[in-house]
Parts: structure tokens; C-alpha cells; sequence
């Protein structure tokens, strides 16, 4: 499939070759120019057609509808192993901890 892909795009490359060098390079110039000038007219044809529908009610009624993100309602529930997450916490320290605490202790 590949192969045929590239046949036909050489083929069409010949032919082009053979169109184009039986071309005078003043013909070559002009058919560039006229070429360029029809892409330039389309491209602004579509340009301001697109800009003028913007305005007018049906394509309004047509256009996608953007909204806001609205907040995902979702149930709260704890799982039961996990229970302990939510606990209070302990802010008093064990006696091991504060019995091995020196404050007058130098260090060297």
C-alpha cells in the first residue's frame, strides 16, 4: 500500500515537472500570481464571513453552549479501616520522652 502511496505522489510530481517546464518563466510568474491572488480572495472570503456570522442569531443558536464547571456532588462516607484518621490527636508527650530531656546538659 505504501508503495503505491509513493508511485502516485512521483506520478503526480512528473507530471507536474512536465506541466510546468513547458511553461515560460513570465507564464510560470503569472500563474503563481493569479494562483496566489485566488488563495488570497478565498481566505479573506472566509475570514469575514466567519467574523459577520458571528454576530447574526441563528449561528448564536448554533455555536457550542460554554458554561461554567459546577461542583461534583458527591456522598461522604468513611471507610470503616480508616477510622483513625479523623481521631484527635495526642498532644501530651509520654513520660520517657520528657524524663530524658536535660536542658542543662552542655555539649561540649
Amino acid at each position: 500500500m505504501k508503495e503505491r502511496i509513493k508511485e502516485l505522489g512521483y506520478w503526480i510530481e512528473d507530471k507536474l515537472k512536465d506541466l510546468c517546464g513547458e511553461i515560460t518563466p513570465d507564464k510560470r510568474l503569472t500563474v503563481i500570481l493569479i494562483m496566489l491572488l485566488l488563495f488570497t480572495i478565498l481566505n479573506l472570503y472566509f475570514t469575514f464571513t466567519s467574523i459577520s456570522d458571528w454576530g447574526r442569531e441563528q449561528e448564536r443558536k448554533d455555536q457550542i453552549k460554554i458554561e461554567h464547571i459546577r461542583r461534583l456532588e458527591l456522598e461522604r462516607t468513611k471507610p470503616k479501616d480508616l477510622e483513625f484518621f479523623d481521631s484527635e490527636i495526642d498532644t501530651n508527650l509520654p513520660d520517657s520522652i520528657i524524663n530524658n530531656v536535660n536542658p542543662k546538659q552542655s555539649y561540649g
